[in-house]
């Protein structure tokens, strides 16, 4: 069954929001994919099979659903050095403000401004994209 683009939102955001929850009730640390790999490539004691568990799902939850039919894969314009370079960039942005999108989340429910800072710059980012592969048509077909 394929899901229409507003059940397959609704149905990521819930699973994800429960993983969330789950990981930070059962472990006391928060979802943060640079965090969990960077625990791994620091050697981290006692992080490591919540870590190697997290990366792996990352992985493997994506390719279940496609072979499942339930979602499409996704149609990727960039080649792969522009997106390696684009994850390093992110993943290095989250490790240097200490928090990605769901720890800035969790930040502003707890009234961080920080976090709240963290959240803005995202939307800000987010925003430029839409300008300019929308309105601008910059980048290529959406």
């Amino acid at each position: 069954m394929v899901l229409g683009t507003f059940g397959q939102v609704i149905l990521g955001g819930a699973l994800i929001g429960l993983a969330f929850a789950a990981l930070m009730i059962l472990t006391g640390r928060l979802m943060s994919a640079s965090g969990m790999l960077g625990s791994l490539l620091g050697g981290r004691e006692g992080l490591a099979a919540t870590s190697i568990a997290f990366v792996a799902g990352l992985f493997i939850s994506p390719s279940v659903l496609i072979a499942l039919g339930s979602v499409r894969p996704p149609a990727v314009e960039a080649g792969w050095p522009l997106l390696v370079v684009g994850g390093l960039l992110v993943g290095f942005g989250a490790r240097l403000a200490n928090a990605g999108v769901l720890g800035s989340i969790y930040g502003a429910a707890q009234r961080s401004r920080r976090a709240v800072a963290a959240i803005l710059a995202i939307l800000a980012g987010a925003a430029v994209s839409f300008v300019l592969r929308q309105v601008l048509g910059a980048g290529g077909a959406a």
